[in-house]
């Protein structure tokens, strides 16, 4: 009987070890530097090799720090970041880019799922987790009775839940 409960035990670790999973990606820049984010790299300009790591981890430890860039590599990316400002103006930007807010915890699977959308269309948004910042917690019921993540704000409207459809109309309004 005792054996049945260890062996029960060591079960249960194995399968909460293979829920916890998550992916990470590993993408090298054109200037050589190595990156570690949750989502691939579709949207970043210039060349990018990107590979998915594995990890065994719900909340993975950090990777070695990428090094910093040499001053001559920093001139290069200055150079770079304000010659993408000058390709679009920043009124025009603000004009056609839609106004997002993601209302999130960070153990939503959905709340990923919401940003990965916003991602993969180049849409930036703001991000508050309700569980660790009070005043969006509050701010969040003012909107909302509901208690349910992620709670996105798009132009104004407001979505609850994770619906790709709904997410879709808003971005056309």
């Amino acid at each position: 009987m005792k054996t049945q409960k260890i062996i029960l035990v060591i079960l249960i670790h194995i399968f909460a070890l293979g829920i916890s999973s998550a992916e990470i990606y590993k993408w090298v820049d054109e200037n050589g530097v190595t990156h570690y984010s949750d989502s691939p790299t579709e949207n970043i300009p210039g060349p990018a090799v990107t590979e998915n790591v594995e990890t065994q981890s719900a909340d993975p430890a950090p990777a070695d720090t990428p090094p910093l860039p040499d001053e001559t590599q920093k001139g290069a990316l200055d150079s770079n970041f304000f010659n993408i400002l000058d390709e679009t103006p920043e009124e025009e930007v603000a004009a056609n880019s839609p106004s997002v807010e993601i209302y999130e915890t960070s153990w939503c699977v959905y709340c990923k799922k919401a940003k990965d959308f916003f991602r993969s269309r180049g849409i930036d948004f703001v991000t508050y987790d309700i569980e660790k910042d009070q005043q969006a917690a509050r701010r969040m019921r003012s909107l909302t009775n509901r208690q349910a993540v992620p709670f996105v704000v798009i132009n104004g409207q407001e979505i609850s839940g994770y619906s790709v459809a709904a997410y879709e109309q808003a971005l056309q309004n």
